[in-house]
């Protein structure tokens, strides 16, 4: 990777992840196309109810909270048609089986299935989830003790430097070129729910991060949602640069 900072960059890719099944465990990757929906592939899925509800960790208009998801993981192979779903035993089954729907349906309590998306959106707020190092240590600070990344189930990781500062909702409203054509345009805070306190694979349960991102800010939120401007590759190591104005672009 690029040695941080270099002139010009504000942060660098050092984590990148897809969840093909909404509100399940998710995959590490080295590089994913990025279209104006978000990552190819990201919540592409859901396990949907009987009343047609998405699994999620909150219960809303469109979603129920179905305790029991995270301890699914869930990976979309190149040219697959679906995702394949790793379960609590560690077996490895097409999320849409006989095996992995009833897995599924033991561990919420609930008669669900794995379902692709339709006209209604499986995302919570919005198709792209950014952190930057620099809020993980301003989190850490306040919390007293490091907190994994993996607890907030965001698309990419930005190394920033070792600052601490919600460095991110200093960007509002302004453009990120990430790589060689990718822009994304940083749009709201990420507001927060239980979901980050709960356990998931490779991360253990913290009861009380929540509480603490709720003392630094307001509304609760870490982190930023951000819309694709212009498509393009997202790679590991891939330098990123605050646009000064929309217009640097032309």
């Amino acid at each position: 990777m690029t040695p941080f900072p270099a002139p010009g960059m504000t942060g660098q890719v050092t984590e990148l992840y897809r969840y093909p099944i909404k509100s399940v465990g998710g995959e590490a990757l080295g590089e994913v196309q990025v279209t104006r929906r978000g990552l190819v592939g990201d919540r592409a899925w859901a396990v949907t109810n009987e009343d047609g509800k998405f699994g999620s960790g909150k219960s809303t208009r469109r979603f129920r909270r179905m305790d029991g998801l995270l301890g699914f993981q869930a990976a979309l192979p190149a040219g697959a048609a679906e995702p394949q779903l790793t379960l609590p035993d560690g077996s490895l089954q097409p999320a849409t089986s006989e095996t992995a729907t009833a897995a599924l349906c033991q561990a919420t309590g609930r008669t669900v299935r794995v379902t692709p998306e339709g006209p209604i959106s499986h995302f919570d707020e919005g198709p792209l989830h950014l952190l930057t190092t620099s809020a993980l240590a301003w989190l850490a600070q306040a919390h007293g003790a490091p907190v994994a990344s993996g607890h907030f189930r965001h698309n990419l990781l930005l190394d920033t430097g070792p600052a601490p500062e919600h460095l991110e909702e200093r960007w509002l409203g302004r453009q990120l070129v990430i790589g060689d054509t990718l822009t994304i345009q940083i749009v709201a805070p990420m507001p927060r729910c239980v979901m980050v306190n709960m356990a998931q694979p490779g991360v253990p349960a913290d009861p009380h991060i929540l509480k603490t991102i709720a003392t630094l800010h307001p509304d609760a939120c870490f982190g930023v949602l951000a819309q694709v401007v212009q498509p393009g590759p997202l790679r590991l190591g891939d330098a990123a640069r605050l646009l000064s104005s929309p217009k640097e672009l032309s």
